[in-house]
C-alpha cells in the first residue's frame, strides 16, 4: 500500500530546518560550555600562578637581601683579615726578654757573660728571575689594592731585609762546658744558628780563663722571609709568647742592643 503525502514541501523544509536550528543550538551551548570551562579553568590557573608569582617574588626578596648581606659580611671578613695579618706580622720581632731568657737559661756557672749585643744586620736582597712581562691586573696592582694589604707588602718589604744577631762576650774556665752552651742554644727554636767566635787567653792576671765570643743568628719570626710557616712552640727557656715588637726594631736603620754585666 502506498503512503500518499498531501502536505506541500514547504512544510517538510520547515521540520528540517527547525531541526537544524535544534542541532545548532545544541552545539552552541556545547562550545560555549567548553570555551567557558576552559576560561574559568585559565582564570583560576592564571590565579595561582599569580598568587605563586608573589609567594616567590618575597622570597627572591629576601634572597637579595641575604645576599647583600652576604657580600658585606665577606667584605668585611676580608678587611678584618687584612688588618689582622698586619696586626700579626707586626708581632713577628721576637721580644728582648725572650731572647734574654733563651741565652741565659742554658748559662752554666763557670761561663761568665760580659756584654751582649743585639743588632739587625742586612740581607742582600733577592733579585726576581726575569721572565715574560705581563699588564698588571686591577688585583694585581699594588696602587689599587686593600690600604692594610699594601701597609702590610711594605712592611715586608722592609722587615723581610733584616737578621736579628746576637753576639756574646765573656770568660770561661772551661771551655768544654762553653761548647756544650753553645750547643744548647742552637737547640733553641729561635736560634737558627750558634757559632763560637774567638777565644784568647785572658791578658788580665786578675781575670783568669779564656775570653770568648759567640754568634747567634735569630731565627726569622712569624711571617718573615724564611719562616712563613707556624710560630715555634715556646721551650722552658722561653715561656713568653711574642707579644709586641721591640722599640728598637720600629726604625728602618739597624739599632744595636746592648747589655752589659757579668753572668
Amino acid at each position: 500500500m502506498k503512503t500518499i503525502d498531501f502536505l506541500p514541501d514547504i512544510y517538510r523544509q520547515r521540520e528540517a530546518l527547525r531541526r537544524a536550528r535544534v542541532w545548532w543550538g545544541l552545539v552552541v551551548i556545547l562550545f560555549g560550555g567548553a570555551i567557558g570551562a576552559a576560561a574559568t579553568a585559565q582564570g583560576w590557573l592564571r590565579h595561582s600562578l599569580h598568587r605563586q608569582l608573589q609567594d616567590l617574588q618575597l622570597q627572591y626578596a629576601a634572597a637579595e637581601q641575604q645576599v647583600h648581606e652576604l657580600t658585606e659580611l665577606q667584605a668585611q671578613i676580608t678587611k678584618a683579615a687584612q688588618a689582622a695579618n698586619v696586626y700579626t706580622y707586626l708581632e713577628h720581632p721576637w721580644p728582648r726578654t725572650q731572647l734574654l731568657a733563651e741565652i741565659v737559661g742554658p748559662l752554666p756557672e763557670s761561663i761568665h757573660l760580659v756584654h751582649i749585643h743585639i743588632r739587625e744586620e742586612e740581607l742582600p736582597k733577592v733579585v726576581a728571575p726575569a721572565g715574560p712581562r705581563h699588564p698588571a691586573t686591577p688585583d694585581q696592582d699594588p696602587a689599587k689594592r686593600p690600604g692594610a694589604e699594601q701597609d702590610l707588602t711594605k712592611l715586608k718589604e722592609d722587615m723581610d731585609l733584616r737578621q736579628t744577631t746576637i753576639e756574646l762576650e765573656g770568660r770561661t774556665a772551661d771551655v768544654a762546658r762553653l761548647h756544650q752552651y753553645v750547643a744548647d742554644l742552637s737547640r733553641s727554636p729561635l736560634v737558627a744558628d750558634a757559632r763560637v767566635g774567638k777565644l784568647e787567653a785572658s791578658a788580665n792576671k786578675s781575670q783568669e780563663g779564656t775570653h770568648f765570643t759567640v754568634r747567634l743568628s735569630v731565627r726569622p719570626g712569624y711571617g718573615q722571609r724564611g719562616n712563613e710557616g707556624p710560630s715555634p712552640a715556646p721551650t722552658l727557656n722561653s715561656p713568653r709568647q711574642p707579644t709586641s715588637p721591640p722599640a728598637n726594631s720600629a726604625s728602618g736603620k739597624s739599632q744595636p742592643s746592648e747589655i752589659g754585666g757579668g753572668g
